[in-house]
């Protein structure tokens, strides 16, 4: 059993002014109604900003298993933000609802410090709930490499994304500061639903207590999700938690599970490897299987799933009630819709022609291009008239949560401005360096597709040596290229060389292995 009594979470670090969240107890729940568990019997329960509920009944609604459930994008601190998810939407699509990567909520604040105006602050720095249904803006305008059909593909994905919100991710261990930012999140963001992070394995964060951290202990992992479900009550915003199989070991894994329905969430993703396996070796998808038979509530797989047959396979060997993919996603731009066309025809592995295939994923490529020669620092942009909701500029142009208009052009280069970006709010120093931060962002995503491929494999290290400027750090092999011109070549070699990917485990492309002492690199 979980070492925590129900009125433990009310009356302990959570403030006993803080009601506990009312816990899930029917199965049902787990069946489709996810949102019956932040109900209350005292106060009718608002309309849910989006029905999770309608969305896990989906896989049922054929009366098989082989329906394809709700799919997730994953949020990936460092590559999973802004720029992947709208170059997805504006290209290949394919996802349910993503949600942003992780906010990090302080420990404590400073002696003096004004609580609420720091909190609010943190919370809503860089979330947009609108973020994916703002881009209608920016159909046809014909990104590099998409042809003469860019337009009408860009619309269509855009009206496929337009009635999804996207969710905002918590990362801590304090539950009356995780209550405060939710509170906001789910009052002045508009945020569909609040997920805590359970799951980060960097020692940096579970030095902290936070992330993975929270798995050594169960009690604090129920107080924390009660928390963000106290902050959210009321407001029709969603409560889940994300997590891993434990921290060096599975031994609390039933616990931790437990702790979660118990404080509140409406469903749980469970990535089935410890904080210690970091991304190495196989996720134990068997992890998955006992939580949805141990839990009342909806259990979303994640971890491997980097083909439409492990796909396949992981609903029917877990039953899980949705799958949350990754890494995966940036591998293969096309995985989220080769899943549901193997879904919508049993199993069948052919999808688009070779030149479809092309074409979808040059347009991805653009589309990311795009968005990262833009950067975070507020080039070209314009005051938006409301947090969160987001305007659209006379010309044309969408704007950002921050409330800035986002110019669109693969040539534009990055000003100084703001911190959210890898300039960190520094004054970048010479043309050089804005060229290799472009060319940094390229050759993070070419990483990932090119890994794969078995087309493009052999090319990697043609694109990851490309640099602007030569320094004493830089081989002798490096190729001086501006972020346009890579662009250009990586275009030439996905037209020449893509070929349907492989299915390869994780670690096979990741930068970081396990977490037993410290981040390792990789092999």
């Amino acid at each position: 059993m979980v070492p925590c009594a129900s009125s433990a979470v009310s009356a302990g670090r959570c403030g006993a002014a803080h009601p506990k969240p009312p816990q899930v107890t029917t199965r049902a729940t787990r069946d489709g109604d996810a949102t019956a568990c932040s109900s209350s019997s005292a106060v009718p329960s608002p309309r849910p900003r989006r029905d999770y509920g309608a969305l896990f009944r989906r896989a049922k609604q054929s009366g098989g298993n082989d329906k394809c459930p709700p799919l997730f994008l994953a949020p990936m601190e460092g590559l999973g933000d802004h720029r992947l998810r709208r170059a997805l939407v504006l290209s290949t699509g394919g996802f349910d609802e993503a949600c942003r990567e992780f906010t990090r909520v302080p420990g404590t604040l400073s002696q003096g410090a004004k609580a609420e105006k720091l909190l609010r602050g943190i919370a809503l720095n860089g979330y947009d709930a609108r973020e994916l249904m703002k881009l209608e803006s920016n159909a046809g305008m014909g990104y590099h490499g998409t042809e003469n059909d860019a337009g009408q593909r860009v619309e269509q994905k855009v009206r496929h994304a337009h009635q999804s919100l996207l969710a905002a991710q918590l990362m801590g261990s304090t539950p009356e500061l995780l209550r405060q930012c939710a509170f906001v999140l789910a009052t002045e963001g508009g945020a569909p639903r609040v997920d805590l992070n359970c799951g980060c394995p960097a020692t940096v964060v579970t030095g902290k207590g936070a992330g993975s951290g929270l798995l050594r202990d169960p009690y604090l992992v129920e107080q924390c999700i009660a928390a963000v479900a106290t902050g959210v009550r009321g407001t029709g915003c969603a409560v889940s938690l994300k997590m891993r199989s434990g921290f060096d070991d599975r031994s609390l894994l039933r616990d931790n599970l437990l702790a979660a329905q118990a404080g509140g969430a409406q469903f749980i993703t469970l990535h089935p490897r410890t904080r210690k396996e970091g991304y190495t070796g196989h996720a134990h998808w068997d992890d998955i299987a006992f939580a949805v038979d141990l839990l009342d509530i909806p259990v979303v797989g994640n971890g491997d799933v980097t083909s439409p047959a492990k796909a396949l396979r992981m609903l029917r060997e877990t039953g899980c009630a949705g799958i949350m993919v990754g890494r995966g996603a940036v591998q293969d731009p096309l995985l989220f819709r080769r899943v549901k066309h193997a879904f919508d025809t049993d199993g069948d592995t052919l999808f688009l022609s070779r030149e479809e295939e092309v074409r979808e994923i040059k347009a991805f490529l653009n589309a990311f291009a795009a968005e990262a020669f833009v950067d975070d620092t507020g080039h070209g942009r314009e005051s938006s008239s409301s947090r969160g909701g987001g305007t659209t500029s006379t010309n044309g142009s969408s704007i950002s949560s921050s409330g800035s208009s986002r110019t669109t052009s693969p040539n534009a280069s990055p000003t100084t401005g703001s911190n959210n970006g890898n300039t960190r709010g520094r004054k970048p120093k010479t043309s050089g360096e804005l060229e290799n931060y472009k060319l940094g962002k390229l050759k993070q995503i070419c990483k990932y597709l090119f890994a794969g491929n078995p087309g493009l494999r052999e090319h990697v290290a043609e694109v990851l040596n490309a640099s602007a400027t030569r320094s004493a750090k830089d081989s002798a092999e490096s190729d001086l290229s501006t972020a346009t011109e890579l662009l250009e070549r990586i275009n030439v070699l996905i037209e020449k060389h893509w070929r349907a990917p492989e299915d390869v485990l994780v670690d096979a492309f990741s930068m970081r292995g396990g977490y037993e002492n410290g981040m390792k690199a990789a092999r």
